[in-house]
């Protein structure tokens, strides 16, 4: 310790030590303050899709979902994380192909980035019958190697109706017309498709749905979109691949929402 300077008392000298030490406390929360502002992730902006914030009902957060393998989840079990739910159908042939690319993409980038343990990508899907644990592990296995913190699951008929009718996903059983699509696994027929709506929803660690994203991605060169599935895609996914249309989300914008959320930058895989 420092000996007070001749002439002045010690009861000085003290005096001066502590407003010296205040002072030093009061900067190093100054830069602590600033230091966490600057840490800090921006929104997403306005064009990359629409910042929400709403509670899910408990057929969203409590619908027993099963995983390819084979364990029970539901939504609520990844409370305090950031969770990515996507719709797929593992025989979609125009847009499941390209948004699971993306959402592959970006699994692989936040994995990178050492997140895994803060981030989960949930793709469930919308069609139970025909996607069971045998085709949907087919499925993931595709993206081969698979991303930890992506998982692929499925549910009960009745409950994913339920589950996807709360999120706003429109679904709709069609026809498919002669000459039939076939299955990419097993060659089996397809005597229907279901329409349905393109949407990727970002749950924050609250619990809360705190982003959307909708509409056909640009999916990137070089992005995880498997040769068979892009050859079972027909005329209309490769035209969605080719050209998919004004303002479509990307896996850039797909990073910021997850890096919003997780309050760190997170690099796109380029």
């Amino acid at each position: 310790m420092q000996r007070p300077p001749r002439g002045r008392s010690a009861r000085y000298w003290l005096s001066r030590q502590r407003r010296f030490m205040s002072v030093v406390a009061i900067i190093a929360v100054v830069m602590a303050m600033l230091s966490a502002c600057s840490s800090a992730q921006p929104a997403p902006p306005g064009s990359a899709g629409e910042t929400v914030d709403v509670t899910p009902s408990p057929s969203v957060l409590d619908l027993p979902l099963t995983t390819t393998a084979g364990k029970q989840i539901r939504l609520s079990d990844f409370a305090g994380k950031v969770v990515v739910v996507s719709d797929m159908m593992s025989l979609c042939q125009e847009s499941c192909p390209l948004d699971t690319a993306n959402v592959v993409a970006a699994a692989q980038a936040v994995e990178k980035a050492g997140l895994g343990g803060r981030v989960v990508f949930l793709t469930v899907t919308i069609d139970p019958v025909r996607d069971t644990l045998d085709q949907l592990r087919a499925f993931r296995g595709l993206y081969s190697p698979s991303p930890a913190d992506w998982i692929v699951a499925t549910g009960s008929v009745g409950g994913l109706k339920q589950f996807w009718s709360s999120l706003g996903v429109d679904v709709e059983k069609v026809k498919n017309s002669p000459p039939l699509p076939r299955n990419w696994r097993t060659g089996e027929p397809l005597s229907y498709d279901i329409t349905h709506s393109d949407d990727v929803f970002f749950f924050g660690p609250n619990g809360h749905e705190r982003f959307l994203l909708a509409g056909i991605p640009y999916v990137a060169a070089g992005a995880p979109l498997p040769p068979t599935l892009k050859k079972f895609m027909d005329d209309e996914g490769r035209s969605n691949l080719a050209n998919p249309g004004q303002d479509p989300w990307t896996e850039t914008q797909e990073l910021q929402v997850i890096s919003w959320l997780a309050n760190k930058h997170i690099a796109a895989n380029q």
